[in-house]
């Protein structure tokens, strides 16, 4: 029996209050479909498991916006080049699964020649599943009418030679159980490329629904496997709270792996390039440039019980379920857009599930800034209700009106974890406005409600925003051998940190170095911080998987710090006593 769906659910954040008239006035809302509300307008009660209450300092409380906008975003990203993608970063992480064996194939398409590998012959070698290979003399692309019905066990292998294209008309492959329980199928797909796909799905009152998502992929029930793969210019239906996945969308208890994939200028109204509906996820070694959510609004509750937003959340990657793990290992998610929440990824979890991210890099995503005040945003990633551990990764360059690099808050009654090791977070912002005052606060790393959580050499710098352009709400924190050097505009509150209560207290913790780059001084992060300039290099290639920030020759972080974690950013062993920040040393 298919079970209810979850909603892409979100919970937000507002801030207010500082000194002088600094005031943030950007709040956002939550909820999910599901019953499982996190608050919502003036604090009114949106779900049977929902908390109310809005907030009354710059900690993360939950509230909801008044309105939803009706106009989407335009498709594609200003920092797209038209260059081909990056490769995905080969060799990172250990990889889950290695390429399934098609020495032996059930079917073969195609007799040594391009004209031989038709539509029909591929939809017959689908249709009675096994393992499928192509002999079509060279490269060639096979346009599909129809999508693929995938109903069996299934290894689709290109080798490299083969392109599927939907022609801008249809999804390519389509596994549809209609049991979101069920275990099977298990569809492989490995050295393909799939472009101009495009899903089509049941109109609702707030877009599509979910079986518009899947622009290339979707399955609901059983499990997809993407291994050395291109995913470029797929469609799933672009207005909706739950639609989701660009390239994949997976829905129910199954599971989606992505090996050595690339996505580039896919969309979806959520997920513009992966969508995850209650289905695992795991992603390793892979990129993703230039995709977009392209709804508005979000997803949550309003006053009157009913689910309101057209989407907008995960410009990449979205994923909404329970009991469900997130794992990712040597990503590249750079250039994407979102039209609410989460540029990169967005994330929601119900029972403290884990998320771990490991040697990825987040790279100029952006929220676009929106016209009016009523459509939510926040940065680069969005991560609420789970357990995080996020190790050797870089958040850099991203923009949004608020909250601009990371964001982790707990869901409803569900706490949050935040535990990040040897993890740099710099260069990203909030959009300026002609009023310093009314600029977004939260650049680098925010902390919402119900969410602890331990910073261990860590870079948190070069970050500008009104204030809490390092780390907003620190309280819940400990905080070790870290370097938090940031920008805040606001002259009257120039903030690296916010505590619970606006400017007090400070997280706890030992050996870190705070550096105000703002007009006048500001609260200590954490007791007895160093007011010190660190002496920062530029973000670059240090060595390792990600770039860094490195200290500078004279830099006081160097053999400052102690109790270090025996490897830095890049995988190298350090020193003793070791250096304070993410990176040893690149001298």
């Amino acid at each position: 029996m298919q079970q209810p769906k979850p909603g892409l659910a979100l919970a937000l954040v507002i801030a207010a209050c500082g000194d002088g008239g600094a005031v943030m006035t950007e709040g956002t809302g939550s909820a999910t479909t599901g019953g499982e509300a996190t608050g919502g307008p003036t604090g009114a009660s949106t779900g049977s498991e929902g908390t109310t209450g809005g907030p009354t300092d710059a900690s993360s409380a939950t509230a909801g916006p008044t309105t939803a906008t009706t106009t989407g975003l335009t498709t594609g990203d200003p920092t797209d080049t038209g260059e081909p993608p990056p490769p995905p970063p080969a060799g990172t992480c250990e990889v889950p699964v290695e390429l399934a064996d098609t020495a032996r194939p059930t079917a073969v398409v195609g007799d040594g020649t391009p004209a031989s590998c038709t539509e029909a012959a591929l939809i017959v070698a689908v249709a009675g599943g096994g393992v499928v290979t192509f002999d079509c003399g060279g490269p060639v692309t096979i346009t599909l009418a129809q999508p693929l019905k995938v109903t069996g066990d299934l290894v689709l292998d290109g080798d490299h030679q083969v392109t599927l294209s939907g022609g801008g008309v249809t999804r390519i492959l389509d596994m549809d159980t209609g049991n979101f329980e069920a275990q099977g199928p298990n569809l492989t797909v490995q050295r393909l490329r799939f472009i101009d796909a495009k899903a089509t799905g049941t109109e609702t009152p707030l877009g599509t629904d979910v079986d518009g998502g899947g622009g290339a992929i979707f399955h609901l029930g059983g499990n997809v496997t993407a291994i050395d793969s291109t995913f470029e210019n797929n469609e799933a239906a672009t207005w909706g709270p739950d639609v989701a996945g660009g390239a994949i969308y997976g829905i129910g208890v199954g599971a989606t792996t992505i090996v050595g994939c690339t996505f580039h200028d896919n969309r979806a109204a959520n997920g513009g390039a992966v969508g995850a509906l209650h289905t695992a996820l795991t992603i390793v070694n892979s990129t993703f440039t230039a995709n977009e959510a392209t709804g508005r609004g979000a997803n949550y509750i309003d006053m009157m019980g009913q689910q309101a937003g057209n989407g907008g959340n995960g410009g990449a990657i979205v994923m909404d379920g329970s009991g469900r793990a997130l794992e990712i290992c040597g990503a590249t998610v750079q250039g994407n857009r979102a039209g609410a929440f989460g540029a990169a990824l967005f994330r929601t979890g119900y029972e403290g599930e884990s998320t771990i991210i490991d040697r990825s890099t987040f790279a100029d995503n952006q929220i676009p800034d929106h016209d009016d005040d009523a459509s939510p945003s926040s940065g680069a990633l969005y991560i609420q209700g789970t357990a995080v551990t996020l190790t050797n990764s870089t958040i850099s360059g991203n923009k949004a009106r608020g909250s601009a690099g990371l964001w982790i808050l707990g869901h409803g009654a569900q706490p949050a974890v935040a535990d990040l090791t040897n993890v740099t977070i710099t260069g990203n912002s909030t959009w300026p406005q002609p009023e310093f005052t009314m600029r977004g606060i939260g650049a680098g790393l925010t902390i919402g409600d119900d969410t602890t959580g331990t910073l261990l050499n860590c870079t948190i710098a070069g970050n500008a925003a009104q204030f809490g352009s390092g780390i907003l709400r620190v309280t819940p924190l400990v905080v070790r051998n870290t370097i938090i050097s940031n920008d805040a505009e606001n002259q009257y509150t120039p903030l690296n940190c916010t505590g619970s209560m606006f400017a007090t207290p400070p997280g706890t913790g030992e050996h870190n170095i705070q550096w105000p780059t703002g007009p006048q001084d500001d609260m200590d992060c954490t007791p007895a911080i160093s007011r010190v300039d660190p002496l920062l290099g530029a973000l670059a290639d240090n060595g390792g998987p990600t770039q860094t920030l490195a200290p500078l020759a004279g830099s006081p972080a160097l053999a400052a710090g102690s109790d270090c974690p025996p490897t830095d950013q890049r995988g190298e062993p350090r020193g003793d006593p070791c250096t304070i920040g993410a990176l040893e040393s690149a001298l």
